[in-house]
């Protein structure tokens, strides 16, 4: 394409924080909602046991971070980092 450019450190790391600190900020209550979500519904499948209910509530937790993590790259991109912005553009071979 001919408005490409090799993207220099100091905008490929404006990118990354803005990607990063918004999925923390909402991931982190996610997390928690979702392992506190887990450790119930492992007790109950459970009856108990917690080390199962411990392994059932972590994957509750990493798999309501997967949705924050997609709208936040949604929402990162064609927004501005500078000079620059990241859009998604069709490649017509």
């Amino acid at each position: 394409m001919e408005n490409e450019i090799e993207p220099s450190f100091k905008v490929s790391t404006r990118i990354w924080w803005n990607i990063t600190w918004k999925t923390f900020v909402f991931g982190i209550p996610l997390s928690f909602a979702g392992g506190f979500f887990g450790v119930i519904l492992g007790l109950a499948v459970t009856g108990g046991n917690d080390s199962s209910a411990n392994t059932i509530a972590s994957i509750c937790s990493a798999l309501a971070i997967i949705p924050v993590a997609i709208i936040v790259v949604k929402s990162c991109l064609n927004e501005s980092y500078g000079k620059y912005r990241v859009s998604i553009t069709e490649v017509n071979e």
